[in-house]
């Protein structure tokens, strides 16, 4: 377990699992949780021992996407290359956890939003609870959807579906999230819990080898989509963006308001 870094990482015999675990800030991320993840997805990548890897979060939300007030992506002195490679750390971690050769579910609850929601997107399996809120707001904000996330999402539902969830930036709801297959299984907000542990039991029950083949083949197949190879740029495209007085006036304004952690 990870103590004070806003992630809890629980080793369970054959499970890892990485709770988000900032429940007053609606799980948002920062760089101490990008951190832990991307420290514990490397090691992953050496521990074929584990079988499984379970992304969740405490609390009322799954996640509210980056925190607006401490930033996911802390200032840094350098280059122009420095700061580049710096706003493709998030980015990257997505990319890593599309490769570990564990499968992986999300289980959610709440608010699943903007970052929160593809790093949901990025693995195999996605629970969720009947309350769940889907958003790609990053449009209202005034910045392109970056970390690969609108390739992502049209791999997993389609192009027209990720258009307009993108592009309008609304709010999709659990009934939705199930038609469109993003989510695989929806359970009752008190059944979330026990609707991911039956999934975990029914993989953990599949032969380990042929388990961890078809991960690898399905993670190729996804790999191999169309648009998956257009991240390239995103980090050029954050890095602008971040300098438009158009996003930083939209920040700033979306930051007053109540609801300024359902980023």
């Amino acid at each position: 377990m990870t103590a004070n870094s806003g992630i809890q990482v629980i080793y369970d015999n054959a499970v890892v699992r990485l709770i988000l675990d900032r429940p007053k800030q609606l799980n948002a991320l920062n760089d101490n949780i990008r951190k832990v993840i991307a420290t514990t997805l490397n090691e992953l990548m050496e521990r074929p021992d584990i079988r499984l890897l379970v992304l969740s979060g405490n609390g009322k939300s799954f996640c509210s996407g980056a925190d607006l007030k401490t930033t996911s992506y802390p200032k840094v002195e350098g280059d122009w290359s420095t700061r580049r490679n710096r706003t493709a750390t998030w980015q990257r971690v997505l990319e890593q956890l599309d490769r570990i050769p564990q499968v992986t579910i999300a289980s959610m609850q709440g608010n699943v939003i903007g970052g929160g929601a593809l790093m949901a997107t990025a693995c195999d399996f996605r629970v969720i609870a009947e309350d769940v809120v889907f958003r790609i707001p990053e449009l209202a904000l005034g910045i392109p959807n970056v970390w690969n996330g609108t390739p992502l999402l049209a791999r997993e539902v389609g192009l027209p579906t990720a258009r307009d969830w993108v592009m309008t930036t609304r709010k999709v709801k659990a009934d939705e999230l199930k038609q469109s297959g993003w989510a695989q299984r929806v359970a009752p907000t008190t059944e979330l819990a026990a609707t991911t542990k039956t999934l975990v039991d029914e993989l953990l029950a599949v032969p380990p080898a042929s388990l961890a083949m078809t991960r690898s083949l399905t993670s190729a197949l996804g790999r191999s989509a169309s648009g998956m190879a257009l991240g390239w740029a995103d980090a050029d495209l954050q890095q602008w963006a971040f300098t438009e007085e158009e996003y930083k006036e939209t920040v700033r304004r979306y930051a007053q308001n109540v609801g300024d952690r359902t980023v």
